[in-house]
């Protein structure tokens, strides 16, 4: 399978602002979470294209789309780059994520950074709230061969075709091979796909 086309956003000028955007994981994190590439400077120059298409689809008024999946998902890694962050000033701390969590003083500093996060999120989205069924999860086994999708991405994105909400940003390689779908990315691998 094969994503229906492939938009470069460094390309790209947004010009319909009725046109509606899902958002993924990785984009909302680096639009959302001001704290993301301090640990990873490469990230960075890789979030850049998205963060710039963001903020125009934001100043274009365009309808933007997320789900409380892709929100946990957000959450999660942002946990784990304040830890990172945390062991990269402490290298004398032999700690483990279970460990950091029982600091106060590093918990009240994420509940902070994560409450900044989801504000921004929901400022720019709709959060989109469904299930995952078992029979999306019977499709994801039976489709196996024809995507490379995980199991979230999958039914995120089926949850998003059913949907109607088929622009997709995503830095995401996997994305291309999910059929329906119009990925409007930055990831040269992405781009590449014929």
């Amino acid at each position: 399978m094969k994503c229906e086309k492939i938009i470069d956003i460094n390309d790209f000028i947004p010009f319909d602002n009725q046109k509606a955007f899902f958002l993924d994981t990785n984009v909302l994190y680096w639009f959302s979470y001001p704290r993301y590439g301090i640990t990873k400077k490469h990230v960075k120059q890789q979030a850049t294209p998205y963060y710039d298409f963001i903020d125009n689809l934001v100043a274009n008024g365009n309808p933007l789309f997320t789900s409380v999946y892709n929100i946990t998902e957000m959450l999660h890694v942002i946990e784990k780059n304040e830890f990172d962050l945390f062991t990269l000033n402490h290298p004398e701390a032999d700690w483990t994520i279970k460990d950091f969590r029982k600091r106060s003083s590093e918990r009240s500093q994420l509940k902070s950074n994560l409450s900044t996060a989801l504000s921004n999120a929901k400022n720019i989205c709709k959060i989109i709230n469904f299930n995952f069924t078992y029979n999306t999860m019977e499709q994801f086994v039976q489709d196996l061969e024809y995507h490379r999708c995980d199991t979230f991405d999958y039914a995120i994105l089926k949850h998003c075709i059913n949907d109607g909400k088929l622009n997709v940003v995503s830095d995401d390689n996997d994305f291309t091979t999910m059929e329906q779908i119009f990925l409007y990315t930055a990831n040269p691998t992405s781009l590449a796909v014929p």
